[in-house]
């Protein structure tokens, strides 16, 4: 399944982005749940689809035995896009915040030109 293609039309190589975060023990409810709240609409604090930003999820993580509390799943239309988001105010200014009450890991890749059976897309 080519992503770009079936959201926009246009043929390009997109790139997954995804977030682990993991609060701090002395992060308050308060605090997680303003952090969650402003995840909801960093994509289109950051110029949405006209961005470059195909699609948007940040949820609950429903395993916490590893300490993840919240996961985030980007799809951008290339890196560009990817690299212009983390320099918006809006996601500069979110990291600040979260950088004082949780720790992260992110995982960036390429989507496959060839489809999950090995065919060209």
């Amino acid at each position: 399944m080519h992503l770009v293609r079936l959201y926009t039309g246009v043929r390009a190589m997109p790139l997954h982005h995804v977030v682990l975060i993991s609060f701090k023990p002395e992060a308050t409810d308060e605090q997680r749940q303003e952090i969650y709240d402003r995840y909801q609409t960093m994509d289109t604090d950051c110029g949405g689809q006209e961005a470059g930003i195909l699609f948007w999820k940040v949820e609950h993580n429903l395993d916490l035995r590893k300490g993840v509390h919240l996961v985030e799943s980007a799809i951008f239309t290339d890196n560009d896009a990817l690299q212009a988001f983390r320099q918006h105010p809006a996601h500069t200014a979110l990291t600040r915040v979260l950088s004082q009450i949780a720790d992260w890991q992110v995982g960036d890749f390429n989507f496959s030109e060839q489809g999950e059976t090995g065919e060209n897309v």
